[in-house]
């Protein structure tokens, strides 16, 4: 142990007698209280960065109510940080990029780290997945609070059970407490959100043999989803079933970026998306037979989200295009975007919203 002596060091010097009324900030006489100190508020203002990553609407086209969530991420400087922003759908939709202001937010969550992955599994309840492995489950609704005023975010359970990033997320529409999570490591895990928790059903190690990079559920079956992955192969999966998965598409030429699972032709049709820029058309009911393929752009397909007989695409790239299907014929393009396109969705049958590096929300009306 050291000399008592030493504690000399750490008294109170003889010529601090401050005022009574003595300001937490004054430089002339600092606080030397720890507990005082310690309650002093931090700098955790959450900020709206430029890297706008993820967008959600938590509530369908047809109804006008909801919310419309943005992911914005700090790529730049030492500490990489995400943020969480919630906006009214039906100012989203009178306004556009008006309405996406901070101080027009009905909620918002600062973030440990980097938001990749975010989706409403019902109009309520929110998912984030983080590079960090983790996943959290958040309510932005409180029933106990005043109809004015209903928005409270509260985190209804989190779970860190992935070794390495998560790089997709799915909800189930046939069953809105449950979602699917897909890590860099080629694994995937069922999660559970019945109980008021987050409780991991299911896991399926080596899924892939590469980065997962896709994850798409069915939109009728709660145990059908399709993943595809940097390893060129693509599967279709029934976690019913002791051996779960089958090849939808195996050994491409190029590696799979995305997977989307069509709402229409009876729920039998999957989207995939590669790094050409083509995409792929496959029956569930004829697997690894391709129906069509369009080349839609010159770089790796980002984003592919269906609307009916509308089909947005989103590169890696400022251009969006919005094609008819099944002939894939493309009607709509724009570029006006100053940076990366991230991702978008659709508020309304014919109005679809995009984000991406630039900071701003973008409208695109296809009437």
């Amino acid at each position: 142990m050291l000399p008592l002596s030493y504690g000399n060091v750490y008294k109170t010097p003889d010529d601090y007698k401050p005022p009574d009324d003595l300001d937490f900030d004054d430089t002339e006489y600092p606080n030397l209280n720890s507990r005082d100190y310690a309650r002093r508020p931090l700098n955790h203002t959450a900020r709206m960065h430029e890297a706008w990553e993820c967008l959600s609407i938590s509530t369908p086209l047809e109804e006008t109510n909801g919310n419309v969530a943005v992911c914005c991420n700090k790529l730049s400087g030492r500490e990489w940080t995400g943020t969480l922003w919630g906006f009214e759908k039906p100012n989203v939709i009178e306004n556009k990029s008006e309405s996406m202001m901070p101080e027009k937010s009905c909620f918002k969550l600062q973030c440990p780290a980097i938001i990749n992955c975010m989706t409403f599994v019902s109009p309520n309840i929110l998912l984030l997945a983080f590079n960090t492995g983790n996943l959290q489950v958040w309510s932005t609704h409180s029933e106990v609070r005043k109809s004015q005023n209903p928005y409270c975010l509260f985190l209804i359970g989190e779970k860190c059970e992935h070794m390495k990033p998560i790089t997709c997320l799915t909800g189930f529409q046939s069953n809105q407490h449950k979602a699917a999570t897909a890590s860099k490591d080629g694994a995937i895990k069922i999660w559970d959100m019945g109980t008021a928790d987050l409780v991991s059903q299911g896991s399926f190690r080596f899924a892939h043999t590469d980065v997962i990079t896709g994850l798409a559920a069915s939109c009728t079956k709660e145990n059908i989803f399709a993943t595809c992955s940097l390893d060129k192969s693509s599967l279709i999966w029934d976690d019913r079933e002791t051996r779960p998965a089958i090849a939808l598409y195996e050994n491409h030429n190029v590696r799979f970026t995305n997977v989307s699972w069509c709402p229409q032709s009876e729920d039998n049709i999957v989207y995939l998306g590669d790094e050409a820029g083509s995409l792929l058309t496959i029956d569930v009911r004829q697997p690894k037979v391709i129906q069509n393929q369009t080349t839609y752009f010159d770089r790796p397909i980002r984003k592919i989200l269906p609307n009916e007989d509308n089909l947005a695409v989103i590169a890696d790239s400022n251009l969006v295009k919005i094609s008819k299907t099944p002939t894939h014929s493309v009607f709509y393009e724009n570029n006006e975007t100053q940076n990366f396109v991230r991702d978008g969705g659709w508020i309304s049958p014919t109005e679809f919203l995009t984000v991406g590096f630039e900071g701003k929300l973008r409208s695109h009306c296809i009437e």
